[in-house]
């Protein structure tokens, strides 16, 4: 296998005197999708905020491309391709879906803006119906596929996912989870997501699972027992 586009090593980071993620090592692959499981308080949304700078890491690596990022800002990070799709406040709701997708390309060049909006259209019909309306308007589910099709434009080489399934009905998950696997499979894109949801077993390569901060299993997708991972997502 060749090296990782993303690795850490030793990563532990909390908010003041609150540690939350306890000396973490992970790996992630071109072309690939990587489920961060564990319950709620597991640290999974610590661990992606660390990843895309808005937490500072306490000791530890991150790097990016075969090089050190743990002292990059947000933007320098999203810059060199790694961009967040956080859990809440996902989009701008006073703008048009079409200026929060304008927004998600914002530095790219205008012609890679057209290619992508033509593959965003392809994944979410959805949003090239609903172009001209405000996104605070729309569902819940619509706004969340927004989110990601935001996270496309940015042309991110890896794109981290906070709880893309929560608060959908089970047929939006299965939904938007085909179009993950779809766009991963087309792109060869590296997706690392963050899920209490069942489903995503069946479309990551590989699981990580997270407990009070700490890795309890690591492996591939094919090789773990779904009782196992159902356990550690009801905190057992």
């Amino acid at each position: 296998m060749s090296e990782p586009i993303l690795e850490v090593a030793g990563l532990s980071a909390g908010y003041g005197r609150i540690a939350v993620l306890h000396g973490l090592d992970f790996s992630a692959y071109e072309g690939e999708i990587v489920g961060l499981v564990g319950p709620n308080g597991a640290g999974k949304s610590t661990f992606l905020e660390t990843l895309a700078g808005t937490i500072k890491p306490r000791s530890g690596s991150i790097l990016f491309g075969g090089r050190r990022i743990e002292g990059r800002s947000i933007l320098k990070r999203r810059r060199a391709g790694l961009m967040l799709v956080p859990q809440d406040q996902y989009v701008f709701p006073l703008m048009s879906v079409k200026a929060n997708l304008d927004m998600g390309g914002l530095f790219n060049r205008p012609d890679k803006n057209r290619e992508l909006e033509d593959l965003v259209r392809q994944l979410f019909p959805i949003l090239e119906e609903r172009h001209s309306q405000m996104a605070g308007t729309m569902s819940g589910g619509q706004q969340k596929m927004l989110a990601v099709a935001m996270g496309i434009m940015s042309e991110a080489k890896v794109l981290l996912i906070d709880e893309p399934s929560i608060g959908l009905a089970p047929q939006l998950v299965t939904r938007l989870f085909e179009v993950l696997k779809r766009f991963k499979d087309e792109t060869g894109k590296t997706l690392i997501l963050a899920e209490q949801n069942i489903k995503i077993l069946n479309i990551a390569d590989r699981i990580y699972g997270l407990e009070a901060g700490q890795f309890r299993f690591r492996d591939k997708t094919t090789n773990l027992d779904e009782n196992a991972v159902r356990d550690l997502f009801m905190g057992e």
